[in-house]
């Protein structure tokens, strides 16, 4: 399952915008892009409060088809809002109702045929002070696994920025298995914050024995995520806890630090449900289906913000991947068609589009100062206005200030005299 369009009307920031996704399916030359080569990668950017969130919220909800209305998610204020003092608010005439109309790629792993298309119709609709979900469409039939837990049909999931792992002790695999809303679950991170996380040593343990292969494969991807030059991961365990090396020394999940904890619990629970979801006989690299992550930055090392994506990529190459991030380090990674822009629009609307504008190599100062983030300097406003003073000095012929300005040009020292 890939998606490969979205349209929203009146959804939260989104006034009206129709959205393309990159996936390794789709057709580039109709949708009048090249190729990238991380063909399962799309990048959502923009200032804070311009849809990113949103628009993962909009994907998720389109997922889940007409279990939606049965999917335990209570929508809060997903309806846009018209801006404080417009004519449409002064009117009391604001929507009534947001839509949501997507198109998905389908797979043999979706019980259709591979390739078959599939479209989504919901609706939020306002009653009162409450917003309801609803499917605006008669045609469910080729939807009938989304409602089967045991189905390895529609896989998608979702993160939010607060991403937080449950304890072993306090999880209950079993419930979570044989719940119809399984695949809303995947996704409540990104509309609950409290929600957890699965731990890896709740369910990695099991696969030693029962299925040693894909026991291997998730230990590597885990011990290449994690970085040749910060800990390493073996899978081995001491005390119920999995523990991860670094210089000689053995440190258990529960002693690492809040960033590597919050960074592997995601990478774990990830794994757990493409495993879960893998078909029987298949492997875990042909899983197909959809993986949101909001700030997929959060808590990352620079190093590793320059090389997750790309790692995800290649390691998971059948899952398409739609992200959010404020880092230039991760925009640096990517080519401009991955990369989905979040610009203000009319009427203090949203407005996704892509910027056909090289981006890929580029450092972090080049990346900030292009039209991806739009800001004119990176240096603060103090430095910048001493420089400027500088420069005017230098050219009233100031040898002095000409000497510091050089000096600051070129090593990027503090500037005292």
């Amino acid at each position: 399952m890939y998606i490969d369009r979205l349209k929203l009307e009146n959804f939260r920031t989104f006034e009206c915008a129709d959205v393309a996704f990159v996936h390794p399916d789709q057709d580039f030359e109709t949708l009048g892009l090249p190729r990238p080569r991380l063909a399962n990668i799309n990048l959502l950017l923009g200032n804070n409060g311009f849809g990113k969130t949103a628009l993962l919220k909009a994907i998720a909800l389109a997922a889940l088809g007409p279990a939606v209305r049965s999917s335990g998610i209570f929508p809060y204020r997903l309806i846009r809002r018209e801006p404080a003092g417009s004519k449409v608010r002064k009117s009391s005439s604001e929507p009534a109702e947001a839509r949501l109309d997507a198109e998905f790629t389908l797979h043999e792993q979706d019980e259709l045929l591979e390739g078959s298309k599939i479209e989504s119709h919901v609706r939020v609709v306002r009653k009162g002070d409450l917003e309801e979900l609803e499917w605006a469409s008669p045609d469910e039939e080729p939807w009938h696994p989304i409602y089967s837990a045991s189905s390895d049909a529609f896989f998608f999931v979702g993160y939010g920025a607060t991403r937080r792992v449950e304890q072993r002790e306090r999880i209950d695999l079993g419930s979570r298995r044989s719940s119809v809303f399984a695949r809303a679950q995947r996704v409540q991170s990104l509309f609950e914050e409290a929600y957890s996380l699965v731990p890896l040593n709740a369910w990695l343990p099991e696969y030693k024995n029962r299925n040693k292969g894909r026991h291997i494969q998730v230990v590597n991807f885990i011990d290449r995520l994690t970085g040749p030059e910060h800990f390493s991961f073996t899978g081995e365990m001491e005390a119920g806890e999995y523990v991860f090396e670094r210089g000689g020394m053995q440190v258990p999940f529960r002693a690492l630090s809040d960033g590597y904890r919050a960074y592997l619990g995601w990478i774990g629970d990830l794994l757990y449900h493409v495993c879960m979801t893998t078909p029987k006989g298949k492997k875990l690299v042909e899983n197909k289906g959809i993986v949101m992550i909001d700030e997929i930055d959060l808590h990352l090392h620079p190093r590793w913000q320059m090389t997750v994506l790309s790692t995800l990529a290649e390691k998971l190459p059948n899952i398409q991947f739609i992200v959010t991030s404020h880092s230039p380090l991760v925009v640096g990674s990517l080519q401009w068609m991955n990369i989905l822009l979040m610009e203000p629009g009319a009427n203090q609307s949203s407005r996704p589009r892509r910027l056909e504008s090289p981006v890929h190599g580029l450092d972090a100062d080049q990346v900030l100062l292009s039209e991806f983030f739009g800001l004119e300097t990176t240096r603060s406003d103090e430095k910048g206005r001493r420089l400027k003073e500088l420069t005017l000095r230098a050219r009233d012929g100031d040898a002095a200030a000409a000497q510091l300005l050089l000096e600051e040009l070129s090593r990027g020292t503090e500037i005292t005299g």
